[in-house]
């Protein structure tokens, strides 16, 4: 009788995982074909329908839709209702009594300028927006006031200490008013925002902390949509006649190919941060585009020439209401200076646009809109990464971000359970994603020069596919960590006869793939060692876990307890705490009697939450964010048995200044000295003295927590890893670097 069991399930258990894969990509490929030719259709339909009004059809009439007035001009958000009346009254009130805006006595990260002239309601509705979203005791709100004529002076009256405002004598312009609000600006980045917008959630802290997390970054651009959800801009090109273009024109905002932090040549003035220090050192906005036009182009080629880069960020968002203060006839009006600045940007930055810029039609839009050089590469995982879940999710944004910075990078994740915040986390670190139908396709056009595949199953069911799509395609096996060893060893410990049939697999399994790869890279050097014994001729490079090192971590007075952390679909980490439970701890509570242990981390069977019953034992299941767990404890454990790789575990306690117990497993590939940087034993009873010696010395335990730091620091921080990734993607792509 057939069990009873979903399809899903059914065909999971019966099919390999490239197999699963395989149908998976023909089933999206079935209906993205399907929808791009509802597309196609639907294009044709619209010109059909354009060319049939022109000739005289009354399209309304022949629908018989009632029709929708239209306003004579675009009008700014409105709905203004309780909530918002409560939210601005407390903000005016914080205003009121914020010494950061009347005696500056505290830091301001950011000073944000609104040039306005008239369109009152658009500035109050923009004011609005920004006190929602802004945090008064770190960001001012400055407003120069540029000799409007309507109620604008009355309304900026009303909102006291909540900003700081100033009225030009006379109408000034654009750049003249931005240039007097900067000099008047207190914040350590300067971030200039049109009136006729409408900031969203996230706004500014994208922009901030998109500067804060890179020192390289000059200026950081917003993602502009019109009051009807499409884009406006998302990032500017500049052509090398020096026409500025703005990229991603009347998409949608949900478009992958838009969401994706980027290095550009220029963002627009409307929503732009700076640095305070760079726009001083460039003298402002260049007098020379007064009023309006080409200032901001103009000052983001300043920032680039001064080594610094302009980023796109397109997790700030904001409607755009464009055209409200100049308007739109480049013929009249202030647009007018939009032709004429022109050519005088054009004569400025000659030489520069001839030397570093693309002609119109030389390349693609996209490949204009990414001013990121050097090799693209392609990353693809079973999986969009968890960080908060597992040290290999960790390792892997790590490296992501490192790509980004370096040059192209995109990723994809083949199976279900990504959602789109786990996106957006990928696109903030400026990584492009694709959809699994989509990647193949693009390496049959050449565009990628190196491909990294993450695990061996992912790398055996891809690997024949992508050497089909482009032979020149260097591949990376990503082994995260030696499989066969973790098995082998997990079988010499549980004699466990399935055990031995998964290490026998993997061995034949990763060294086969090793062989098939241009370059492997392992997580330690005796996962090298040994695969190079298994394998020889291997290609490999050591690619460590990756780690941040926080600052002002308690000191040993105020931490007590003990701590471990895992994954526990995985098995060693399962093994490891029956092993302390059962050998260690009957011996350490002689020693500590009543000592805490807090043991974290997703997916704990039965028989580990059931410890919790245990006197100072806590069982926490999945803790989102650590960082507390690590500033409390005063001791991590680490009793491995079994493994391979290197335990991110024990580098991330490190990093924390928390001093490991951990065993020959647990720092293996890690340069460990025990008494040095860790306390190593595999002894129960020697494990259990270690703890009790560390947990009461406060001289061994400071030196190892500053030894820990201090190893970390020199080979697993994002720098020390960042020279190893980017030599060797460079080594293994030199010469195959893609113009399209």
């Amino acid at each position: 009788m057939r069990p009873d069991k979903g399809a899903g399930r059914f065909l999971e258990e019966r099919l390999s995982y490239a197999s699963r894969l395989r149908a998976r990509r023909l089933f999206v490929n079935l209906i993205g074909g399907l929808v791009r030719l509802g597309a196609r259709a639907y294009d044709f339909g619209a010109r059909l329908l354009e060319i049939a009004e022109s000739h005289g059809l009354d399209l309304q009439r022949a629908l018989d839709l009632r029709a929708r007035s239209q306003p004579a001009e675009p009008e700014p958000e409105g709905d203004f209702g309780v909530s918002d009346f409560l939210l601005l009254s407390e903000k005016l009130r914080a205003g009121q009594s914020a010494p950061t805006q009347t005696t500056g006595a505290q830091r301001i990260r950011a000073s944000v300028i609104i040039p306005v002239f008239n369109k009152v309601e658009f500035t109050f509705q923009c004011v609005r927006s920004l006190l929602a979203e802004i945090d008064l005791a770190e960001t001012e709100i400055i407003v120069v006031d540029d000799a409007s004529t309507d109620e604008t002076a009355r309304v900026l009256s009303n909102f006291g200490g909540a900003l700081r405002d100033f009225t030009n004598a006379r109408n000034l312009g654009f750049v003249e008013s931005c240039n007097r609000g900067a000099s008047e600006a207190r914040g350590d980045f300067l971030v200039f925002l049109n009136n006729d917008t409408v900031v969203k959630p996230g706004w500014l802290s994208a922009l901030v902390e998109t500067a804060e997390a890179d020192e390289a970054v000059g200026a950081v651009g917003s993602l502009f949509l019109y009051p009807d959800g499409r884009v406006q801009e998302a990032g500017g090109v500049v052509w090398r006649d020096g026409d500025a273009f703005h990229y991603g024109w009347g998409r949608s905002p949900e478009d992958r190919r838009l969401s994706f932090a980027r290095e550009v040549d220029y963002c627009s003035g409307a929503s732009l941060l700076i640095r305070r220090e760079l726009f001083e050192q460039l003298g402002g906005f260049d007098a020379r585009y007064a009023p309006a036009y080409y200032e901001d182009v103009d000052l983001c080629m300043g920032v680039r020439s001064l080594g610094r880069k302009v980023i796109f960020q397109p997790l700030s968002r904001l409607v755009h209401y464009e055209g409200v203060t100049s308007g739109r006839d480049v013929d009249a009006g202030p647009k007018r200076y939009q032709l004429v600045n022109r050519e005088q940007f054009r004569a400025k930055w000659r030489a520069v646009l001839e030397r570093e810029h693309f002609a119109r039609g030389e390349v693609t839009e996209e490949r204009a809109a990414d001013r990121r050089r050097g090799p693209e590469v392609l990353v693809v995982n079973d999986l969009l990464p968890t960080p908060e879940r597992d040290a290999g999710s960790a390792r892997v944004v790590f490296m992501l971000g490192i790509l980004a910075r370096a040059g192209r990078v995109v990723f994809v994740g083949l199976n279900k359970g990504g959602s789109r915040a786990r996106e957006r986390a990928l696109w903030r670190l400026g990584v492009e994603t694709l959809g699994q139908a989509d990647f193949l396709r693009e390496a049959r056009r050449g565009r990628f020069a190196a491909a990294i595949l993450s695990r061996p199953e992912v790398t055996e069911a891809l690997l024949p596919a992508l050497r089909r799509a482009d032979s020149r395609l260097k591949i990376v096996f990503d082994m995260v960590d030696a499989h066969f060893i973790r098995a082998e060893r997990e079988h010499a410990l549980t004699h466990d006869s399935i055990v031995a049939e998964e290490a026998a697999r993997y061995r034949e399994l990763e060294t086969r793939l090793a062989r098939e790869s241009d370059l492997v890279w392992c997580a330690s050097p005796d996962d090298a060692r040994a695969l190079e014994a298994a394998a020889p001729g291997a290609s490999t490079e050591v690619v460590p876990t990756i780690h941040n090192l926080p600052r002002d971590m308690p000191e040993f007075d105020e931490r007590e307890g003990l701590l471990f952390v895992g994954n526990f679909n995985h098995r060693p980490n399962v093994d490891a705490v029956h092993f302390f439970m059962r050998e260690v701890m009957p011996a350490l509570r002689e020693r500590l009697p009543g000592v805490p242990l807090d043991v974290a981390g997703p997916n704990a069977p039965e028989e580990l939450r059931s410890y919790a019953a245990v006197e100072g034992v806590r069982v926490l299941g999945f803790v989102p964010d650590l960082e507390p767990l690590h500033a409390r404890a005063r001791v991590f454990i680490a009793p491995l048995r079994f493994g391979a790789g290197v335990k991110g575990k024990i580098g991330e306690a490190l990093a924390h200044g928390l001093p490991v117990v951990t065993t020959s497993v647990g720092a293996e590939g890690m340069g460990i000295e025990h008494r040095q940087q860790a306390m190593v034993t595999d002894d129960p009873r020697e494990m259990a003295e270690a703890i009790a010696e560390l947990y009461g010395d406060r001289g061994l335990w400071q030196r190892l927590s500053n030894g820990g730091r201090a190893h970390v620091e020199k080979f697993f921080a994002p720098r020390a890893v960042a020279e190893i990734i980017e030599r060797s993607i460079r080594r293994l792509t030199a010469g195959l670097d893609k113009v399209s």
